[in-house]
């Protein structure tokens, strides 16, 4: 597939690509979500459930190299026939939305408790659905090198989270199995949802010029978010506890507060400054994706509007983001939306490659 919105990336950018749509606003949240089911053993949760986009990657990487030259709307008109093919890249749209919505709601909510406490909701949420559109609509390229800029970002933010590490009792961490298999395995459905963003390959495959080093880059990725993830459980574990955890609605946040740098009153402000670029990268990745198959859907010219069809998916992220009355409702939106991973990231590429073997990989793109 000829690439018109902004040229390929390498596989090095896939790399930075996929850890962006991974690791967001999440990250600061996740260990309380996780330690509510999976108690002690939730870094076990965490680290079990990598299996589930390893799995993903494999499936996603084996339809590509049947159809490698296809992009995702190409694929699933080609596989499905039009009319259930656009059903399908329709879904997609719809979970983009849903997902990266709750997903700028909460990073909006973060700005405004923390570091905009005077400023209205409808202004944050429209500020940060501003960068996503401006952001991703300077194309595939763009978005790359914006993911590689903001990764090493993201690992000095990470060194930051790790200061209260002086502050563990490894105490907090025993007993390992305590959860039982009922626990652990419960808390590995959870956990995996937070690998939600390797799906974003289904649309990127095409895109990448080196199709034989995108499963190496996806292992990367996935490794790397997998040991950031399993890191910061334990240190919020081993610092909080696990009642302790449950009592803190964003305990990567509250972490900071644990430690006292003289020159430095609130870490929190500045770890927040820095992180705002990073909470918006899953919105700006998955957002591109949404459009571009949009775009393509539509049989329009992909340069001149896509940036159009990205602010109608920006308006409705918008609209979406605000319609929850409260926090405690955006997060039991978000556990609904994560289960839509297993969906997009297993169930999908699953049924593409089955119909593709069952076709015997001689299908033509549709006209």
């Amino acid at each position: 597939m000829k690439d018109k919105a902004g040229s390929t990336i390498s596989s090095k950018q896939l790399i930075f690509l996929i850890i962006g749509s991974q690791i967001g606003i999440r990250l600061l949240y996740l260990p309380r979500e996780i330690t509510g089911i999976a108690q002690e053993d939730a870094w076990l949760a965490m680290l079990i459930a990598t299996i589930v986009p390893i799995v993903s990657l494999f499936l996603i990487d084996r339809l590509g190299k049947r159809m490698p030259e296809m992009g995702f709307t190409q694929m699933s008109q080609a596989l499905f026939g039009r009319f259930f093919g656009s059903i399908l890249i329709i879904l997609f749209i719809v979970y983009v939305i849903g997902f990266e919505s709750v997903v700028v709601r909460i990073f909006s909510e973060v700005t405004k408790l923390y570091l905009l406490p005077r400023t209205p909701l409808v202004v944050i949420v429209f500020m940060f659905i501003f960068t996503v559109v401006y952001a991703g609509s300077k194309g595939a390229r763009v978005i790359g090198r914006l993911n590689e800029l903001l990764f090493y970002l993201l690992l000095v933010n990470f060194l930051v989270l790790m200061i209260p590490i002086g502050e563990a009792d490894y105490t907090n961490l025993l007993p390992v199995g305590e959860a039982g298999w009922d626990g652990i395995g419960r808390g590995v459905l959870i956990a995996a949802q937070y690998y939600a963003g390797i799906e974003i390959l289904l649309v990127f495959y095409s895109l990448v010029n080196r199709k034989d080093e995108i499963l190496k880059a996806g292992i990367i990725a996935t490794g790397i978010t997998a040991v950031l993830y399993v890191v910061i459980v334990l240190i919020c574990e081993s610092v909080f506890g696990v009642a302790g955890m449950q009592h803190q609605l964003f305990p990567g946040l509250v972490l900071l507060k644990v430690v006292q740098i003289p020159v430095i009153e609130r870490l929190e402000f500045i770890f927040l400054f820095f992180w705002m670029g990073m909470g918006a990268r899953p919105a700006i990745n998955m957002g591109f994706a949404a459009s571009l198959s949009l775009t393509q859907l539509l049989k329009l010219d992909e340069k001149k509007y896509l940036p159009y069809l990205l602010m109608v998916i920006g308006l409705a992220m918008y609209i979406l983001a605000l319609l929850p009355p409260n926090l405690l409702t955006v997060f039991d939106m978000a556990r609904y939306a994560g289960y839509g991973f297993y969906v997009i990231g297993i169930v999908y590429p699953l049924i593409y490659l089955i119909m593709a073997f069952a076709r015997g990989g001689k299908v033509k793109q549709s006209a």
